[in-house]
C-alpha cells in the first residue's frame, strides 16, 4: 500500500508539472504576439512619419508660398480694416474739443455694438499673421524638416494660420453686413463648416493612425 502510494504522488507531481509546462508555453506565445503587434505598429508609425517629412520636402516651396499668401491677406485685413478709416480727425466742436476717432484708424473700432467682431477679427488676424511667419522663417532656416519636432511644428503652425484667417474672413463679413437675414444665413453655414470639416479631418487621421 505505501508503494502505491509512492507512485500516485509521482504521477500526481508528472502532471502537474505537465500542466505547469503547457500554461507557461502558453504565457509565452500570448506575450510573443504582443510583442509582434506592438513592433508591428511602431514600425508602421516610424514609417508614417517618414511619408510625412518626404511629404513636407517635396512640398517646400508649396509650403512657402501658402504662408506667404495667408501672410498678405492677414496684413491686409489690419492696414485696411473692413468699413475703411478715418479720412480725418472726428473731434467735437466747442470748448472743451473731444476727438472720438483720429485720421487713420479704422471706423469701425469706435463702434460699441460691433467691438467684439472687430477684436475678433484683429486676433484672429494677428494669430494668423503670426503662424505664417513662424512658418516661413522655419523653412528658410535650413532646417531639416524630416525632424520629426520640426514637422509637428510646420503642420502646427500651417493649420493655425488656416484656422484663424478663415475666422477672420467671418469676422470680417459679419463687421459689414446689416441684419440681413440670407448673410446671417450663410455665415452660420460658412461657421458650422470650418467647425465639422477640421473635426472630420482630424477624426480621419485618428482612423489612419489607429488603423
Amino acid at each position: 500500500e505505501k508503494h502505491t502510494n509512492t507512485i500516485l504522488v509521482f504521477l500526481y507531481n508528472i502532471d502537474q508539472t505537465r500542466s505547469y509546462i503547457y500554461t507557461s508555453f502558453r504565457i509565452m506565445e500570448v506575450n510573443g504576439g504582443e510583442d509582434h503587434q506592438y513592433a508591428e505598429s511602431s514600425e508602421w508609425f516610424v514609417k508614417y512619419l517618414n511619408r510625412q517629412g518626404d511629404w513636407l520636402e517635396k512640398t517646400r516651396g508649396n509650403l512657402m508660398v501658402a504662408a506667404t499668401v495667408i501672410a498678405g491677406m492677414s496684413f491686409q485685413v489690419m492696414v485696411n480694416p473692413p468699413g475703411g478709416v478715418w479720412q480725418s480727425d472726428n473731434c467735437s466742436t466747442g470748448t472743451l474739443s473731444v476727438c472720438k476717432a483720429k485720421a487713420g484708424t479704422s471706423v469701425l473700432e469706435h463702434d460699441s455694438s460691433k467691438r467684439g467682431l472687430y477684436l475678433g477679427m484683429v486676433i484672429s488676424s494677428t494669430v494668423s499673421f503670426s503662424a505664417s511667419m513662424s512658418l516661413i522663417l522655419l523653412v528658410i532656416s535650413g532646417l531639416r524638416l524630416r525632424n520629426r519636432m520640426i514637422m509637428a511644428i510646420l503642420v502646427t503652425f500651417m493649420v493655425v494660420a488656416v484656422l484663424c484667417m478663415s475666422a477672420a474672413f467671418f469676422f470680417a463679413v459679419a463687421l459689414v453686413q446689416s441684419d440681413d437675414q440670407i448673410i446671417l444665413y450663410i455665415l452660420i453655414i460658412y461657421l458650422g463648416f470650418w467647425i465639422v470639416f477640421p473635426v472630420l479631418i482630424l477624426v480621419s487621421q485618428l482612423v489612419r493612425f489607429l488603423g
